[in-house]
């Protein structure tokens, strides 16, 4: 199995293994350094899987070091505090609960490169044994809490704020409660039957409707894995990571993805602001922002990247500094284009001419996922009918095609 742009997921026992976690963690010893921590979501398969890694460590003589249930940032702040070697997070993200996967950083807690990805590939093709491992159980949490406080602006932004709180039913669950009870808010939890499952940032409505529901004053919404954010108003307005990049702009550029709305680009250029676009992937967006100088960048699924902030994306963390910023969530300034959203199985990506969509006054991306097995089709326009009808043309042409 090789990497995609977020590590390698499928569903658990079948694509994603104990033995495929044990040839991981052995390889991330022999190629990024022994000392290795792991962390893990609240999936039922991820306890077996977070042992598999650290038993492929020891077996290559390097040091394990188990968190338990913590946020992918929470692992990556972790790894480059504690000048590690390298992190495994056990989480399928935003996938459903029978899924799962394995995430890896690099000892700056970052995401590795395409060359890295790649040797790590290479090695887990065999397993070598060394000599002289060993194990620890470490909690995280608690020094997790302890970064986010610190790291964001003072201010009474949230004190006495009615927050309703949904992280999805997932790894982020504990720590976002305490963090932002320590900032002074009123939490109100929401989770879904199981992780992802009708909850979270990747199915808003839920949250949304009950955020009107319970007279709350916003609600924050995390993925399984905590590196997505979506805000909700108190009117139950959900706001994406397109929203939250305006609510955070900083002049003269930011970083986006092929996927970033138009009519955000539009709105930043009115403010003199430049939009650079990346492929799909929020480790491409840091990539640029390290290469241009931008200190703001991410992706409409919710990932923000900060240059002042955590080593990846971090949900809560751009969540509170966006409100830090917007304390009304007022998105004034911005209006989004309208999406038409299709994703296809079965079909394979060819050299298409869709100039029609541009001509029209829109935009179409066509992209294979880096998660599933899928090409996904994305048109948008400022009217929403005419968005629809262009999408339907290109996957025609693209049906066509095959």
């Amino acid at each position: 199995m090789e990497f995609g742009t977020d590590g390698v997921r499928g569903r658990a026992g079948v694509e994603v293994t104990a033995e495929l976690a044990s040839r991981l963690g052995n390889a991330v010893a022999r190629v990024l350094g022994t000392d290795v921590w792991v962390a893990r979501d609240t999936r039922p398969s991820s306890p077996e899987l977070a042992e598999a890694v650290c038993a492929g460590v020891l077996s290559a003589g390097g040091r394990a070091t188990l968190l338990g249930v913590l946020p992918t940032p929470g692992l990556s702040v972790r790894v480059r505090d504690e000048r590690a070697s390298a992190g495994v997070m056990v989480t399928a993200s935003h996938n459903p609960p029978e899924d799962n996967g394995l995430k890896v950083v690099g000892g700056d807690g970052g995401k590795l490169d395409r060359g890295t990805l790649a040797a790590l590939t290479a090695a887990m093709q065999e397993v070598r044994e060394l000599p002289g491992g060993s194990r620890r159980e470490l909690t995280g949490v608690d020094e997790y809490a302890t970064f986010l406080l610190g790291s964001l602006p003072s201010g009474a932004w949230l004190r006495g704020r009615r927050v309703l709180f949904d992280a999805a039913a997932g790894a982020g669950a504990e720590v976002g409660a305490r963090v932002l009870r320590a900032l002074g808010a009123e939490v109100i939890p929401f989770a879904g039957p199981a992780i992802n499952v009708g909850c979270g940032a990747v199915h808003p409505e839920h949250a949304a409707k009950a955020v009107v529901e319970a007279h709350a004053d916003l609600g924050i919404l995390l993925d399984g894995d905590g590196d997505r954010i979506a805000l909700v108003n108190a009117a139950g307005r959900v706001l994406d990571g397109d929203a939250l990049l305006w609510l955070c702009r900083r002049p003269p550029l930011m970083v986006g993805t092929v996927m970033t709305n138009l009519g955000l680009e539009r709105a930043l250029a009115g403010e003199g602001i430049r939009l650079h676009r990346t492929p799909v992937g929020d480790a491409h967006v840091a990539a640029a922002m390290v290469e241009l100088g931008a200190t703001v960048g991410g992706e409409p699924s919710g990932h923000l990247v900060f240059s002042d902030g955590p080593p990846t994306a971090d949900g809560l963390y751009a969540g509170l500094r966006a409100l830090a910023q917007v304390s009304d969530l007022s998105t004034a300034g911005f209006t989004p284009s309208a999406q038409a959203h299709v994703a296809l199985r079965d079909v394979a990506l060819k050299p298409l001419d869709f100039g029609f969509v541009e001509a029209s006054g829109g935009r179409a991306v066509v992209r294979k996922s880096g998660t599933e097995p899928v090409v996904r089709v994305m048109v948008e326009h400022e009217d929403p009918v005419v968005a629809a009808q262009l999408k339907d043309r290109v996957v025609a042409l693209i049906l066509e095609s095959q």
